[in-house]
């Protein structure tokens, strides 16, 4: 029996090791507890190896990955709030969210995931995704504890789905319906979403197009939070003129 848990020991880039359904523990003895197949190896610290090999992978799918949480010790520094950070940060994480995993390592998700949302506040560069700088902050994520990275993951993908439903309930409260635009295709435009957005950035900013992305997504989801408003507002303020005229012509 061990007394102190293995947990700090296994790392992000474990997971595949420790999360098999038909556990290699030869691998799990020399990528986790650093085991040499030497002779010297195999007379001194096999047996205790293999020991704490199978306590590591038991202990590890003990736990409900699912229900993990953010620690206040978390060796990656976290946004105060995902909608800070950059509209290209959040357009990448969304789809890579929203995308199949099928073909994807978990750890190579989970870190990069965790990379996109995390590079602003670790690192001193601008946001990009495709830098030496991302590629070092991802390599670093991997590094660190299991238990931990998967707390903040379960965070990122909590808070992404609490900004999507707000920001949702925001603009569906000031939608202007028009069944004339609906029944010509207008939701097609939907498409080209991101470009139209990165567009008004840059216009309503006063950016160029390879800045545009670097603008917190809190700000550009505000704007176009108060332009939605004002043309909801500008809307029923033409309702309720033709209103007055129509009763005010009746009236006549």
């Amino acid at each position: 029996m061990f007394k102190k848990s293995i947990r700090p020991t296994i790392k992000l880039k474990h997971l595949e090791i420790v999360g098999a359904s038909k556990v290699n523990y030869a691998k799990a003895m020399t990528d986790i507890f650093g085991y040499k197949n030497s002779w010297i190896s195999k007379k001194l610290r096999f047996a205790k190896t293999m020991k704490l090999a199978f306590h590591a992978v038991k202990e590890i799918q003990d736990i409900d990955i699912s229900k993990l949480t953010l620690t206040e010790d978390c060796p990656i520094n976290t946004p105060m709030s995902i909608d800070y950070i950059c509209f290209g940060a959040m357009m990448e994480l969304q789809q890579l969210l929203g995308g199949d995993l099928s073909e994807t390592d978990l750890s190579e998700h989970i870190s990069r995931a965790i990379a996109i949302a995390c590079f602003e506040v670790n690192n001193e560069s601008d946001y990009s995704s495709g830098s030496k700088d991302f590629e070092k902050f991802q390599k670093k994520i991997l590094g660190k504890s299991l238990v931990q990275m998967m707390g903040l993951y379960n965070w990122i993908v909590s808070s992404i789905k609490e900004s999507s439903t707000t920001w949702s309930e925001r603009f569906m409260s000031v939608e202007v319906l028009d069944e004339d635009y609906a029944k010509a295709g207008g939701d097609r435009m939907a498409q080209f979403n991101v470009i139209t957005t990165l567009k008004s950035i840059c216009q309503e900013f006063n950016v160029p197009l390879g800045k545009a992305e670097l603008v917190s997504y809190n700000l550009v989801q505000t704007n176009s939070y108060a332009n939605a408003t004002s043309s909801r507002i500008q809307d029923d303020m033409r309702i309720l003129k033709e209103a007055k005229f129509k009763a005010k012509r009746n009236n006549n």
